[in-house]
């Protein structure tokens, strides 16, 4: 039987002998075999057989193809926390808030998990060499306090990487609720019930790349609020397919607006364009938001008749049947994207009398991140107009 233990040693041993330079069919079945062992659920990825066979090229051989209709089982994508797991979290925010009442506060990284570790670098694997996506299931929200929540949110998710300033109050972890502001130009879309297209997060001032979106469901909706999450790379190669004119636009990218979220007498929207496709070490980036495009051209940015038509092809594709997983997100749910390779929106949703959907929002940076980053931060402002604590 394949374990995850014998498909790292066997990753690691393969790029001890070939390094990057391996050949490529070597370097995918490595990988693909990797994928199918921390993946015990039925998956096809999209077009993998265009990897191994034809080989595509070099930029597009470090990732795997997938499409929403590739998983025909309901939440069949979940790994669930066992009972051990459930406990170990328990215990350990329990005895962080407690430490912390005591003016005893650890930091982050100190939070051991040891029960949940292996299905955490599971994860994090799957995170940046396969699907781009995990959910675990199980999150103890109902045996946990408001502080032993958070607490044991942010500690799990430092397995994954650093939290990051998500907004100009200098907030690492933000409540998603609604609190009754239209998603518009100068409010983000989390303090609303409105639909959010799809996107993806960050470029709004952060200091350090946002390379992993967490969401932990506190409570669900009455109706409505499914999240739904597409592949940036699969996205990709269906525009270089059928639109190959329109790469040179979406490699330029486009300006992004702040919404509101900036310093005073500073630029509203970014001082340079976000590519919505780049590559770094021969790894892709996807970087998507039209409406920052669009409010941004609002605010002196020009959007050229190439460009509207990039921004509508790349909408077109994501709306086609079978293309996103939609995905309801349970209470305890805890979703992890890769914000380079996966794209993600959330449908309206209705509050029931008294009670309302809250779901807690961390951004993730990773030091390691193959995908580096850095270069998009530049791109967007200068360190004075950056947020910070």
């Amino acid at each position: 039987m394949l374990t995850v233990k014998h498909c790292l040693t066997r990753q690691a041993s393969t790029h001890a002998r070939h390094g990057f330079a391996s050949s490529r069919r070597d370097d995918v079945a490595a990988r693909l075999a990797c994928l199918k062992a921390l993946t015990p659920r039925k998956v096809r990825p999209y077009a993998l057989h265009r990897i191994i066979a034809a080989g595509v090229d070099l930029l597009l051989d470090r990732a795997v193809f997938w499409r929403g209709d590739a998983f025909p089982t309901p939440r069949g994508w979940v790994h669930t926390l066992t009972a051990a797991m459930q406990d170990d979290i328990i215990v350990t925010a329990q005895a962080a808030a407690a430490a912390n009442r005591a003016g005893r506060a650890q930091p982050l990284h100190a939070y051991a998990l040891p029960t949940a570790k292996p299905l955490l670098d599971a994860a994090k694997y799957e995170l940046e060499h396969g699907l781009g996506f995990a959910v675990l299931a199980g999150f103890p929200v109902d045996a946990l306090d408001r502080e032993e929540t958070r607490l044991a949110y942010a500690g799990l998710c430092a397995h994954f990487g650093q939290a990051v300033v998500q907004n100009g109050r200098g907030e690492r972890m933000v409540d998603v609720f609604d609190v009754g502001k239209d998603y518009s130009d100068q409010s983000r879309g989390y303090h609303g019930h409105a639909l959010l297209p799809f996107h993806t997060d960050g470029t709004k001032g952060e200091t350090d790349p946002v390379h992993y979106a967490a969401l932990l469901c506190c409570e669900t909706a009455a109706s409505g609020g499914k999240s739904a999450i597409a592949s940036g790379v699969t996205l990709y190669a269906a525009i270089r397919d059928r639109r190959p004119e329109l790469l040179p636009a979406l490699e330029r990218g486009f300006h992004h607006h702040r919404q509101g979220d900036h310093p005073e007498n500073h630029l509203p929207i970014s001082r340079e364009r976000i590519p919505v496709f780049s590559f770094y070490d021969g790894y892709l980036r996807c970087r998507y938001n039209r409406n920052n495009a669009q409010w941004a051209e609002r605010a002196g940015a020009t959007l050229e008749e190439i460009e509207r038509d990039a921004l509508s092809t790349v909408d077109a594709v994501l709306s086609e049947r079978g293309f996103a997983l939609s995905m309801g997100l349970e209470k305890g749910d805890l979703q992890i994207i890769n914000n380079f390779t996966v794209l993600h929106s959330r449908s309206a949703y209705t509050d029931a009398p008294g009670t309302r959907r809250h779901l807690l929002r961390l951004w993730l940076s990773r030091r390691d991140s193959p995908r580096g980053g850095y270069d998009l931060i530049e791109r967007f402002s200068g360190a004075e107009s950056r947020f910070n604590d």
